[in-house]
């Protein structure tokens, strides 16, 4: 399986949607600092709006948090987009000791509010994938051969099915006290 390391850091959503989209910017933003020279995972496309029109303030402020921080070896980056529910959840690799799944999760909060939550601890219902097939299960499943951790941001805004890129202010304000929670999470 590629994706054989003890800790994987899964962002799930869909950057067509606005605020869905912060799993995958978050992991991007992750892969870009901390890249495996021999892989190149990331989203060219994730990338260039992170680079080109994400708030330049909050990119300082995620290089602060990132600086001296050594990941090497054992963390592996993922940008699933909407298939982990199947794709990567169903396929664990018994070397796993840990994953991480970042995405906007429905919470009794402010936008922009992140948390960690156990899969146990989910919201019910409110945590599908575009299919509106329940994500809790398989995360259920997944957390008796490891440890599952899931770093929820409460979005602002998803306009399906009408198209719009970028995360509101407030999802957007959120990036670095996710990459906090999950570099936290990484270290544990």
């Amino acid at each position: 399986m590629p994706y054989h390391a003890k800790t994987i850091v899964v962002g799930c959503g869909n950057i067509l949607f606005k605020d869905d989209g912060f799993g995958p910017i978050v992991v991007n933003m992750l892969e870009k600092y901390f890249r495996n020279e021999s892989e190149d995972d990331f989203d060219p496309a994730v990338i260039s709006y992170i680079e080109n029109e994400f708030p330049s303030e909050i990119i300082d402020e995620v290089e602060k948090i990132v600086e001296g921080v050594d990941l090497t070896g054992e963390v592996k980056f993922i940008d699933a987009g909407n298939g982990a529910t199947h794709f990567i959840f169903s396929l664990p690799d018994e070397y796993w000791e840990k994953v991480i799944v970042v995405d906007v999760v429905d919470f009794d909060a402010e936008p922009g509010t992140v948390r960690t939550f156990s899969p146990f601890e989910m919201p019910r219902d409110k945590y599908e994938n575009v299919h509106t097939w329940s994500v809790e299960e398989p995360l259920h499943e997944l957390s008796e051969s490891c440890e599952v951790v899931i770093v929820g941001c409460r979005p602002e805004c998803i306009p399906t099915p009408d198209v719009e890129m970028g995360l509101t202010d407030s999802v957007a304000r959120s990036v670095p006290k996710a990459i906090e929670l999950i570099l936290d999470e990484i270290s544990k």
